[in-house]
């Protein structure tokens, strides 16, 4: 890995390693709930579909998160 960053290797990963998780979120957004297909005509109309979207997503989050605290 190349990088300008003054810091130590481990914290360099860790950085590195959160904004390949970010990029998964992203990729997760897109493919499983069709963030890149929907659009209004109504701008109003789009914000509303986003802001429900989220909410599903941070739903859905939270599931997976005590579902697997539930298993192990």
């Amino acid at each position: 890995m190349i990088t300008n960053l003054d810091l130590p290797c481990e914290q360099i990963w860790n950085i590195y390693k959160q904004r390949a998780d970010t990029e998964n979120r992203i990729k997760e957004l897109k493919y499983d709930f069709g963030f890149d297909s929907f659009n209004m005509k109504d701008f109003y109309a789009t914000e509303a579909c986003l802001n429900i979207a989220m909410i599903v997503y941070n739903l859905m989050s939270l599931f997976r998160q005590a579902l697997i605290k539930h298993d192990v």
